[in-house]
């Protein structure tokens, strides 16, 4: 185990940290308490800890002129796919290969750019009070000066991390593909670390909401303790061939895989399966009274249904076999389209959230394709739409786009 730290940077960061909870506290929902900067930021993979991925605080982009956005900016991250982005304190950070880039907001100048820890396979960071928080592929969770770059501290969690960090209160959340493992934002120390009993699987991003974290990997979905990381329910799927991270929203959570699941957040008891979906069905975005995902296989596509009872509300063939995770905000999904079929050259589509109804597309300027695999996810947040590419061809960044 390695923890290399810089306790020269701790005051400043507590002192940050002191003035972005207490901004947290006059927010109105508590599941997005680690918000640095309310209203302007999406710190993490699906705007909160629960992942939801429905940015209420976005009313910048209407329906009525979505579809003319304009390209305004693009950051360079060389030829290996960009992560999803996050966006905070007038910056956007990017994961690609084994690094980390920082680009000015307003224009995409970079800021800054460095190796990670362990130098490989660098996923989607997640902004805290304390620090940027990035894990990787050599089993190193790092915490950042989101200002700098610069490394406050490094531990060597095991394993390897393959999903996103999640950051709620003081606590950032991993899986390492073995445990899951809570780790103080300050100071990089373990606060505690679950292993399943049977040693099944746990690889996605944490879900977190109230005294609550959960987990999946494998074909089962746990909920553990927040503040210890004890066992609390578990519950096994048939067997998943990629089980998505969990989403929480009403005393729900929403898991995809073969097919769209919703348990009770209680005990872990199965509420609905909806198996007309297809199969690798992306993290559930819950918005509205609604489930939105997509899916692969025959039944391809963005589907609709009703969060409380799984009915079917409508669906959307056009993203073609997209595996991204949904975006909304102000009535709009926002949806990474896979390239073919109904989607043509693909990018990124806009539709109605009541109704399924496409709104228009954008595309990047330069023919590169948009990242539409899983744990990727388009980002909206103060008026403006950040896309990660994935050009097995060519070189990669990510895109801003505004309306004009």
């Amino acid at each position: 185990m390695k923890i290399h730290c810089k306790p020269t940077l701790f005051i400043m960061l507590a002192l940050l940290s002191a003035g972005a909870v207490a901004a947290q506290q006059s927010t109105v929902s508590p599941s997005i308490i680690a918000l640095p900067t309310v209203g302007s930021a999406w710190p993490q993979y699906g705007f909160s800890a629960s992942h939801s991925s429905f940015n209420y605080l976005e009313h910048s982009l209407p329906r009525a002129n979505v579809s003319g956005l304009t390209w305004q900016w693009a950051g360079e991250v060389g030829t290996d796919a960009a992560s999803a982005p996050v966006v905070g304190q007038g910056l956007v950070f990017v994961a690609a290969d084994g690094m980390i880039f920082a680009f000015q907001a307003s224009d995409g100048a970079p800021a800054w750019s460095r190796l990670s820890c362990s130098g490989v396979g660098t996923v989607e960071p997640a902004l805290g009070a304390q620090a940027l928080f990035v894990g990787d592929g050599g089993g190193d969770l790092a915490a950042y000066d989101p200002a700098t770059g610069s490394q406050i501290w490094c531990r060597d969690e095991s394993g390897s991390i393959t999903s996103a960090p999640a950051v709620d209160r003081n606590t950032v959340y991993i899986t390492n593909g073995l445990s899951a493992v809570a780790v103080d934002q300050l100071t990089g120390t373990e606060r505690w670390r679950f292993t399943p009993s049977d040693f099944s699987p746990v690889t996605n991003t944490p879900a977190v909401f109230g005294g609550r974290v959960y987990v999946s990997g494998g074909s089962s979905v746990f909920a553990l303790a927040r503040t210890t990381g004890q066992q609390l329910w578990r519950a096994d799927l048939e067997p998943q061939a990629n089980i998505s991270a969990p989403s929480f929203a009403g005393g729900t959570v929403y898991v995809g895989g073969q097919h769209l699941y919703a348990l009770r957040a209680s005990d872990g008891n199965l509420l609905w399966t909806q198996g007309i979906v297809g199969i690798n069905v992306s993290t559930p975005a819950i918005a509205y009274g609604k489930v939105f995902v997509n899916s692969q296989d025959a039944a391809f596509g963005l589907w609709a249904f009703r969060a409380d009872n799984g009915a079917f509300l409508w669906r959307n063939r056009m993203p073609e076999e997209s595996l991204a995770t949904l975006t909304v905000a102000n009535g709009v999904i926002f949806d990474i389209a896979e390239p073919g079929g109904l989607a043509g050259e693909g990018g990124l589509f806009m539709f109605n959230s009541d109704t399924g109804a496409f709104l228009g597309s954008i595309v990047d300027p330069d023919g590169h394709t948009f990242n539409h695999d899983f744990r990727s996810q388009p980002v909206v947040v103060g008026g403006t739409v950040y896309v990660p590419t994935g050009d097995p061809f060519g070189s990669n960044r990510v895109d801003a786009f505004r309306l004009p």
